[in-house]
């Protein structure tokens, strides 16, 4: 390849890549114009449902499925948002606290899983779904920089930032799951008769489970932990931690241990894991971790009584 040459494939090179960029960047605000007016699902709608109330909400739940499902946050306050989102643990709950208001005086209920806290590996991949504000939200931005789980070409290509989720996101678009209006992350879940029997016969098995032995607190975990008490206690946040109920829990070392490091911190927590022990029926079950709809209002009348809200 002659000198020439050599110059042509640059300059081809060089127009491809102006090209792209400019390409990127109209899909990229065309996406996000649709996006922000998306108020369904979890993908995206969720969350910014969470980032249009999290200024003006007196009480917020944070936390997995185990929050999500579990918690009517209604009869807690009646300014509430239940921000729990499935397979999302204490990273992503991290993040989105620190998202918070720093004038606002308000109420943080965390939901903890014991198991979560002691496992040997615990990674933050379940961020990865907040990257849709990667270029919108600066202390989005610093959370995912710093677990590096973004792409080296995402500052060049901003559509990463949607990377699988644009089919979701223009489906909400169009059809909304839910009313908007009505609609305070709350999502309890009815039990059929079909999943009734197929618990039922999960139950009869009995299946023994090993215990963990030898626990060590999930460093992560740990940070994390901290990272959100020291948010709450500088910025007027009542930090009250949770850990909702099992079916049964066999394993009640590792929640015994996390008692103990959040005693240490000082933070408040009520672990509600046997909470269903002396009066429990499958109705009120969906699986062995999540209630039906029955089991989390009586839950969370309960809560209601039990824990402190402010005024």
């Amino acid at each position: 390849m002659n000198k020439k040459q050599i110059i042509n494939t640059l300059k081809l090179i060089g127009f491809i890549v102006v090209v792209s960029f400019i390409i990127d960047k109209i899909a990229y605000f065309t996406i996000t114009k649709i996006s922000d007016t998306v108020y369904s699902g979890q993908a995206i709608g969720k969350l910014n449902h969470y980032l249009a109330i999290k200024d003006t909400t007196k009480l917020i739940v944070f936390g997995s499925s185990r929050a999500n499902h579990h918690i009517d946050v209604k009869k807690l306050n009646a300014s509430s948002y239940n921000m729990g989102v499935d397979g999302k643990f204490i990273a992503y709950s991290a993040t989105l606290i620190k998202l918070l208001p720093k004038d606002l005086k308000q109420t943080v209920i965390l939901h903890v899983d014991p198991n979560v806290a002691y496992r040997e590996y615990y990674n933050r991949e379940e961020t990865k779904t907040l990257m849709v504000k990667y270029h919108t939200n600066a202390v989005i931005k610093e959370e995912l920089d710093r677990a590096e789980l973004t792409n080296p070409l995402q500052n060049f290509y901003w559509c990463i930032d949607y990377n699988g989720l644009v089919l979701g996101i223009l489906k909400n678009a169009v059809f909304p799951k839910y009313d908007l209006e009505h609609y305070y992350g709350y999502d309890p879940m009815e039990v059929h008769s079909t999943q009734k029997e197929i618990f039922e016969k999960i139950l009869a098995r009995n299946d023994s489970i090993e215990c963990k032995t030898n626990l060590k607190l999930n460093p992560l975990f740990n940070s994390y932990l901290k990272e959100i008490e020291t948010f709450c206690t500088n910025n007027n946040k009542k930090l009250i931690t949770i850990t909702t109920p099992l079916y049964i829990d066999k394993c009640p070392e590792d929640n015994n241990a996390l008692r103990k490091v959040l005693e240490d911190l000082n933070i408040e927590y009520h672990d509600y894991s046997n909470f269903f022990k002396d009066n429990n029926s499958t109705d009120y079950w969906i699986d062995i971790a999540h209630m039906s709809d029955v089991g989390a209002e009586i839950f969370s009348e309960a809560l209601s009584k039990d824990i402190s809200i402010n005024d």
